[in-house]
């Protein structure tokens, strides 16, 4: 029994090594070592990270970040062309994604030009960034459209052109990305909102995708290696013309670390592009990078510590939803587990069965940092007595149909963590 109980509490603080920082402080220091970053852009993130602009580079180099970048014509298949939301799509869940990620994780090269530091750190790129230019705000139907399924949603692979273009279709491609972000907690993915347009027309639209993206899309996500930076909101107001900025000013919309905690401020009525480089160019200024530059690096530091364990998370407010998921893959996400006084997440993977059993193997854990966020939920519990573990889960959600599952952990001779399905049900 000590065994399998050290067994556990061991997966869960190798795998998630923030489990400790549950009430820490968010911490806006830079990493210890240097870290590996990736941007993914195109001629707006270029001129956000040139020394002569936004200057972003820079800041990232003195806050101890490697920076490399993808830009126009790179990668295999050129996939550095492809940069708007439903481009994504390809990026991270298409058929050629691992071919595109391998490159993408061990890139060292700047393809664009920007100070950073000397000396290469060994490894993968840990750190993901990733950005659409302006024509994204585009966006086409309602805010309270129903957000479809991924086998449903026309948008995955097209660009910001098409038809397709829309509020509800770019919500399913950003939910679906998570199903590739939670099997990568290696990594670290940064999405950063695309700017606004000086037309009014779909602003209202661009305004509802990035508030979503900041305040639901990571609701019922459990895992602490997604983040947003609203890059939109911040070039939504300015300090009197779009040559000048208001950093720094309590006034106006802001994302950043402020007052020691993070403030995501949008409360002057903007919609559209408050730096345009001219009347004919939704470009940001100059002016409107270097207000990016200044409130992003702190923000990123508090994401990197709290992923990493070497700081506190912020909050996430109420999940809407508790359920556990069986994907089609027969992979089985639980986002909540209590263990005595503990709040875990775990992922399954169905192992083949053996012996006639139903095996599912534990592929990643760890505490939950805000337990808090779940208070409202019907929690799944993992129990134990002097022979096993048990796992009871209320509901697993597999397709649209609702079930109830009870497993126990099974011994095994190759030091995997798994679990064996002993009964299960359909809810009424």
């Amino acid at each position: 029994m000590l065994k399998i109980c050290a067994m556990l509490v061991t997966l869960i603080c190798l795998i998630h090594p923030g489990s400790q920082q549950a009430e820490a402080a968010l911490n806006t220091n830079s990493p210890a070592q240097p870290a590996r970053l990736i941007f993914i852009h195109h001629s707006t993130g270029e001129n956000w990270l040139s020394d002569e602009n936004g200057g972003l580079g820079m800041a990232l180099r003195d806050n101890n970040y490697f920076v490399s970048d993808t830009n126009y014509g790179w990668g295999p298949d050129i996939i550095g062309d492809t940069t708007d939301i439903g481009h994504w799509w390809l990026w991270f869940r298409g058929e050629q994604s691992p071919n595109y990620l391998s490159a993408l994780y061990a890139e060292g090269s700047q393809n664009a030009s920007y100070s950073r530091l000397e000396t290469e750190p060994s490894g993968q790129n840990e750190i993901i960034m990733f950005k659409s230019c302006f024509p994204n705000s585009a966006l086409a139907g309602s805010p309270d459209d129903p957000i479809p399924q991924i086998e449903n949603n026309p948008l995955p692979g097209l660009d910001a052109w098409s038809e397709y273009h829309t509020i509800a279709n770019a919500k399913g491609i950003y939910s679906d990305l998570l199903e590739y972000f939670r099997t990568r907690q290696d990594k670290l993915f940064m999405a950063i909102t695309a700017p606004p347009l000086s037309d009014p027309a779909y602003a209202a639209n661009a305004r509802a995708l990035n508030e979503w993206l900041v305040n639901d899309w990571l609701r019922d996500y459990p895992y602490r290696n997604v983040a947003v930076f609203d890059f939109y909101n911040v070039l939504t107001t300015n300090g009197g013309n779009h040559n000048i900025n208001d950093l720094n000013r309590e006034t106006g919309n802001h994302h950043r670390y402020w007052n020691n905690a993070i403030q995501h401020k949008a409360d002057v009525a903007s919609d559209t592009a408050a730096y345009p480089s001219s009347s004919d160019d939704d470009h940001p200024s100059r002016a409107g990078n270097l207000k990016a530059t200044g409130e992003f690096p702190l923000l990123l530091n508090v994401y990197y510590n709290c992923w990493k364990g070497t700081g506190g998370c912020p909050e996430t407010g109420p999940v809407s939803s508790c359920s556990a998921a069986l994907s089609s893959g027969f992979i089985l996400s639980v986002p909540v587990i209590q263990y005595e006084g503990m709040s875990v997440f775990a992922d399954f993977v169905f192992d083949p069965p053996q012996s006639g059993d139903v095996l599912f193997r534990v592929t990643s854990a760890g505490v939950i940092t805000n337990p808090k966020d779940y208070s409202s939920c019907q929690w799944a519990s993992l129990t134990s007595d002097a022979t096993t573990f048990r796992l009871h889960i209320p509901e697993v959600i597999f397709g649209t149909i609702s079930y109830w599952a009870d497993l126990e952990y099974a011994a095994s001779e190759d030091g995997q963590l798994r679990f064996r399905l002993t009964n299960a049900g359909q809810n009424p």
